[in-house]
C-alpha cells in the first residue's frame, strides 16, 4: 500500500472503476488525477523536481483538480504565480502545485501536475480544469506532508562551526532563481546537532547550492545569528575571519560589499534581506499575471532581465539601487527574532529560518513597579526555568510584525519561545490523525458560559474541517494530567491557576510533573497560567495562549471565545491573540509561550485583518495581509480581488453600503474603533 492509497494497476483508462487501483482518497487529488489518466504508469521521482512520495505518469487531454487554490510555474524561466482567472499557457515546461483544502497540517498534502504547454488552466469553482490541444503526456506527484527535512549537520559549538552549519542550511532552496521567495519552494532546513567535530552529510552537501556569494564574519557567535537569515536566503558561503566587519564578496560580478560592525549590522543585514527578498518576489512573476508597483516601476530596474540572471548578479542589481527608493515599497516583514547568542541556541537557528524569521541582539529594558501598573502585569508576577531570576522586560522591537524573545527573561509585546519548543514541532512531525483532536476542559463552573460557546465554535467547525471535539468538566489532578499526556492536538482549559499549578477538583496539578505532554498547543484561560504554559513546553507541547495575572472571567470569556474561533480558521497562536485580546482592555495580561508561529490549520486562503475607521460619512478601510508561514506568498484581496504580498497593505474608502456589502459577504476578522469584530457581526452596528 503506498502512502496516498494509490496502487500501480497496470495499464487503465479515464473510465475506470477507481476502486480497482485506488483505495481511499486525498484531500489534495492525487487519487483524483490518477484516475483521469490513460495508460497509467509509474514514473520516477525526479520527473517532480519537489520532495514527493508518488509518481505516475499517463495520458490525457483534459484534467479536473479538486483544488480551489493553484500556482504554476514556468520550468523553463523558474518563475511562478497563481492563475486566479482563465490563463492561456504557450509552449514550454508547466508544474502545477495544488495543496489541500481542508488538511488538519499546515503542511498537508500537496499534488504536483507536470506538463508541456500550449496549455489552458482555469478555476471552474472548487476545481481547477487544465485542457490541452491533443492528448498529452503528463506526470503528477504527491507529497504527504510527512516528509523528514533534508538531513541533520553536526557542527562543533564554535564559531567556525557554525559558519560550516549556515553555508549548508541553504540545502533547503529548490531553486536560486527569484522563486525561492516563494514559500513552496523552500523547504525545512537542515538541522543543526552539536558534536566534537563537523559533519555534513553527502546528501546535504550535494543539494547545498553554489552561488559564487560569499559572506565573511569575525569569528563571533552574535554576528553569525544575526547574519544567518541573510547568508541563507542569498546562499552564501559563510566564512570565519579576522575581519573588522563583515562583508559580502564576490568575483563575478565583482561584488564587494562593507557593513558597519554591531549594532549597525543587524539592522543592515535584515534591511539588503527584505530588499533582495522583495525584487525576488517582483522578479518571479511571468505573464500575464505580472503587474508591478507603479513605485517599483519607477525604479531603473528591469524585472525581466532580473529573472534570467543569476544570484550574484541579482544582488548586485540590488545593491546598485538607492536605498531610500526601495525601502519605500517593502511590504512589512512578517517576523523578528531577538535571539541571545549561545551554543544552546544555535540549533534553533534552522526553525527560525523555516520561517525567515529575521534576527536581532536582544536590548530591553527592566519595567519598574509603575510601568509595570501600565502595562496590566502583576508586580508579584515571577517566572519559571529560564526567567526565574530575571524581571518583566519590555524589549526593544525592530522590524517585524510578530515578535520573539529567544533569551532570558520575561517579555511584554513578544511571545516567548523556549529551544525544547522548536525541538518539539519534529516531535508531532508524523502525527498523523484522521482528525484533528480538540479537548475543551472546564474546571470552573463560574465559566460556564465561555465553555459553551467555546465548544459550540469548535463543534460547528467541525462540519466544514475534520475535528474531533471532546468536552469534559470538573477534571481531577489524574483526570487533568491524562488530558494533556493524551495525543490532543489543542486543549483549551478554562478554569483557574493557582501557585501549585492549575485547580482541579481534588487540588491543583502542576504540569511540570506530568511525564510527558503529547499535547501540541494550549490555551491555559486562567489567572496566572504563563508558569504552568512554559511547564506544557518544556514537557513536551509547542504552544499555547497563557496569561500573566488574574483576569475576570467575562473577560476572558471574551478572549477565549475569539481566541477559538481564529484558530480553527487558520491563524497561528501568536497572530490569533493578538487579535483576541483586542476584546478587552486588559489584553495585555494575555501572551504566548512556545513557537507562536505554529498554527494547527492551514493558513486562510485570504488572511486578511481588515482595519475601519469613519471618515465623514465614508469608511477608510486597510486590509493587512499577514501570516507568519507563508512569507513571500500573494493574496486575493476581499474588497476587490486584486493581489497583494504577505505583508502589504491595501487603503481604500467606500460608503456605509458599500462596506456593509462587502463585511456580509465574507467572514474576516475586524478591528474596528480599536475593538475586534467578526465581519456579519459587525455589519449590524454600522
Amino acid at each position: 500500500m503506498s502512502t496516498w492509497g494509490v496502487t500501480y494497476a497496470g495499464d487503465r483508462s479515464a473510465e475506470s472503476d477507481a476502486s480497482g487501483g485506488f483505495e481511499g482518497t486525498d484531500p489534495a487529488g492525487l487519487p483524483a488525477l490518477c484516475a483521469q489518466l490513460n495508460r497509467l504508469s509509474e514514473a520516477s521521482s525526479s520527473a517532480i523536481p519537489r520532495d514527493i512520495d508518488e509518481c505516475f505518469e499517463g495520458e490525457a487531454d483534459r484534467l479536473s483538480i479538486p483544488c480551489s487554490d493553484v500556482t504554476v510555474t514556468a520550468l523553463d524561466l523558474d518563475a511562478q504565480y497563481r492563475v486566479t482567472t482563465p490563463t492561456e499557457l504557450p509552449d514550454g515546461e508547466y508544474l502545477l502545485r495544488c495543496r489541500s483544502r481542508s488538511g488538519a497540517s499546515a503542511h498537508g498534502p500537496t499534488s504536483y501536475l507536470r506538463f508541456p504547454g500550449p496549455a489552458s488552466v482555469k478555476p471552474a469553482g472548487e476545481e481547477f480544469v487544465v485542457s490541452f490541444w491533443e492528448p498529452t503526456t503528463v506526470t503528477v506527484g504527491g507529497s504527504s506532508g510527512n516528509r523528514a527535512g533534508p538531513g541533520r549537520i553536526t557542527i562543533e559549538p564554535t564559531p567556525s562551526g557554525l559558519a560550516t552549519g549556515l553555508t549548508h542550511l541553504a540545502a533547503a532552496h529548490h531553486t536560486t532563481a527569484p522563486v525561492r521567495s516563494h514559500p513552496s519552494f523552500r523547504a525545512h532546513p537542515p538541522l543543526l546537532e552539536l558534536g566534537s567535530e563537523t559533519s555534513v552529510p553527502s546528501a546535504v552537501a550535494a543539494e547545498t547550492p553554489e552561488t559564487g556569494i560569499e559572506f565573511l564574519v569575525p569569528p563571533e557567535l552574535d554576528r553569525l545569528f544575526v547574519a544567518a537569515p541573510l547568508a541563507y536566503y542569498l546562499g552564501a558561503t559563510v566564512e570565519v575571519t579576522d575581519c573588522d566587519a563583515p562583508v559580502l564578496r564576490a568575483d563575478d560580478p565583482s561584488i564587494r560589499y562593507e557593513f558597519d560592525d554591531l549594532p549597525g549590522f543587524q539592522h543592515q543585514c535584515a534591511q539588503l534581506l527584505r530588499r533582495a527578498f522583495f525584487l525576488d518576489c517582483q522578479a518571479r512573476r511571468v505573464a500575464p499575471d505580472r503587474a508591478s508597483s507603479a513605485g517599483l516601476q519607477q525604479l531603473p530596474i528591469d524585472l525581466d532581465a532580473l529573472c534570467q540572471l543569476d544570484p550574484a548578479a541579482r544582488l548586485e542589481q540590488c545593491l546598485s539601487l538607492s536605498e531610500r527608493n526601495l525601502d519605500a515599497l517593502l511590504p512589512d516583514w512578517h517576523l523578528s527574532t531577538y535571539a541571545k547568542p549561545t551554543p544552546g541556541r544555535i540549533t534553533c537557528l534552522p526553525f527560525l529560518l523555516d520561517r525567515l524569521s529575521l534576527v536581532y541582539l536582544p536590548r530591553a529594558t527592566e519595567l519598574d513597579q509603575d510601568e509595570l501598573l501600565e502595562q496590566t502585569l502583576s508586580d508579584a508576577y515571577t517566572a519559571r526555568g529560564e526567567t526565574a531570576t530575571s524581571g518583566v522586560l519590555k524589549p526593544e522591537l525592530q522590524a517585524g510584525q510578530l515578535h520573539a524573545w529567544l533569551a532570558p527573561g520575561t517579555p511584554i509585546h513578544a511571545f516567548k519561545p523556549l529551544p525544547k519548543a522548536y525541538h518539539n514541532r519534529g516531535k508531532y512531525r508524523h502525527r498523523s490523525n484522521d482528525q484533528l483532536q480538540v479537548g475543551v476542559v472546564l474546571n470552573d463552573d463560574a465559566m460556564c458560559e465561555e465553555h459553551q460557546i467555546v465548544s459550540d465554535i469548535y463543534e460547528e467547525r467541525a462540519a466544514d474541517l475534520p475535528i474531533d471535539v471532546t468536552i469534559q468538566s470538573r477534571l481531577d489532578r489524574a483526570e487533568l494530567a491524562a488530558t494533556f499526556e493524551a495525543k490532543n492536538d489543542f486543549v483549551h482549559y478554562i478554569g483557574h491557576c493557582e501557585d501549585g499549578g492549575l485547580r482541579c477538583t481534588d487540588g491543583t496539578l502542576d504540569v511540570a510533573e506530568i511525564e510527558e505532554s503529547n499535547t501540541q498547543t494550549f490555551f491555559l484561560n486562567a489567572c496566572g497560567s504563563y508558569d504552568q504554559g512554559l511547564s506544557l513546553v518544556e514537557r513536551g507541547s509547542i504552544a499555547g495562549g497563557v496569561t500573566f495575572k488574574k483576569v475576570l472571567d467575562q473577560q476572558a470569556a471574551k478572549v477565549g471565545t475569539a481566541f477559538a474561533r481564529l484558530l480553527v480558521h487558520g491563524f497561528s497562536i501568536e497572530r490569533a491573540l493578538q487579535l483576541a485580546r483586542r476584546r478587552i482592555m486588559m489584553g495585555k495580561d494575555y501572551a504566548v509561550v512556545g513557537d507562536g508561529t505554529y498554527a494547527l490549520l492551514p493558513s486562510p486562503k485570504q488572511p486578511a485583518v481588515v482595519k475601519i475607521a469613519e471618515t465623514g460619512e465614508r469608511y477608510t478601510v486597510s486590509c493587512e495581509m499577514l501570516t507568519a508561514q507563508s512569507n513571500g506568498d500573494r493574496y486575493d484581496l476581499p474588497f476587490d480581488g486584486r493581489e497583494i504580498l504577505n505583508g502589504d497593505t491595501l487603503e481604500k474608502t467606500v460608503s456605509g453600503a458599500e462596506l456593509r456589502e462587502v463585511l456580509a459577504a465574507k467572514s474576516l476578522p475586524v478591528i474596528y474603533d480599536g475593538d475586534f469584530h467578526w465581519s456579519e457581526e459587525l455589519v449590524e452596528e454600522l
